[in-house]
């Protein structure tokens, strides 16, 4: 494909010269069928590469939000767990419990955005 573009250069080089010499304002530039056929393929090649990467930069942002939410919790659950902590009463393993569990909740929810992420990567 690079061929063509060259070609289609080198021809618009060539065209512009002349119409700086001649004084024309507006040069027509003519194309073969089959120079045609080829910049039509290329267009199409770009276009899905195109489509190709606007697909995968959805699916990174998706994967981002995903992840950021769950990172968002992560860190609320870690300050949950701080608080647990932090009060003084007699049941020090009830604490330790509640934290846990705060704990499990948190770790379950990035384990589910991870393999939510994976499985959109696939």
């Amino acid at each position: 494909m690079p061929d063509i573009l060259d070609v289609l250069h080198a021809r618009c080089a060539e065209i512009a010269g002349e119409a700086i010499l001649s004084g024309e304002d507006h040069p027509h530039l003519a194309l073969t069928t089959r120079e045609v056929e080829e910049l039509l393929d290329l267009i199409d090649d770009l276009h899905r590469r195109y489509c190709d990467i606007d697909l995968a930069y959805r699916e990174l942002d998706h994967r981002y939000t995903v992840l950021r939410r769950a990172a968002r919790e992560a860190t609320a659950s870690l300050e949950r767990i701080r608080a647990v902590l932090e009060q003084r009463t007699a049941h020090p393993e009830a604490h330790a419990r509640q934290a846990c569990t705060i704990a499990g909740f948190a770790a379950r929810n990035l384990t589910a955005a991870s393999l939510n992420t994976d499985s959109t990567a696939s």
